[in-house]
C-alpha cells in the first residue's frame, strides 16, 4: 500500500507511545517495593506492603496501556495509509420490534366454547 522503506514513513510523530510516562509511573513504586523487601518489618505489614505495591504497579500498567492504545495501533501505520484505507462500519443495534395486530383471528386461538358443543345441563326431575 505505501512505501515503508524509509524510517520517516513509519508512525506519524504525534502518535508515539509515551513511555517517559510508563516509566514515571512505575519505577517509585517498583523502587518502594525494594524498599519494603529491605526493611526489617512485621511480617503482615510487609505482606500488605508487598501487596499494595504491586496492585498499584499493574494498575499503573493499565491505565498507561489504556491511554497509548491508539499510539500502538498507529505505530505500525505509514503516512499514507489513512486516505487509501476503507473502513466498513456495521451497525449492531438489535432492530426494533414489529407490533402484532390485535385482530388476527387465524393465529388467535379458539374459545373453548367455539371447540365443543356446550349442552346445558337438566336438573333432576
Amino acid at each position: 500500500m505505501c512505501d515503508t522503506t524509509s524510517r520517516a514513513a513509519r508512525g506519524s510523530v504525534g502518535g508515539r507511545p509515551r513511555w517517559g510516562l510508563l516509566y514515571a509511573a512505575t519505577l517509585p513504586q517498583l523502587a518502594a517495593l525494594g524498599v519494603v523487601e529491605v526493611a526489617q518489618s512485621p511480617h503482615a505489614v510487609r505482606v500488605a506492603l508487598r501487596y499494595l505495591l504491586a496492585l498499584g504497579v499493574f494498575l499503573a500498567m493499565a491505565a498507561w496501556l489504556r491511554a497509548n492504545r491508539a499510539a500502538f495501533d498507529l505505530e505500525d501505520w505509514c503516512d499514507c495509509a489513512g486516505p487509501q484505507m476503507t473502513v466498513r462500519v456495521i451497525e449492531s443495534r438489535r432492530p426494533r420490534p414489529v407490533p402484532v395486530p390485535l385482530d388476527l383471528p387465524a393465529i388467535l386461538p379458539a374459545p373453548a366454547e367455539e371447540e365443543y358443543e356446550v349442552s346445558g345441563r337438566r336438573g333432576p326431575g
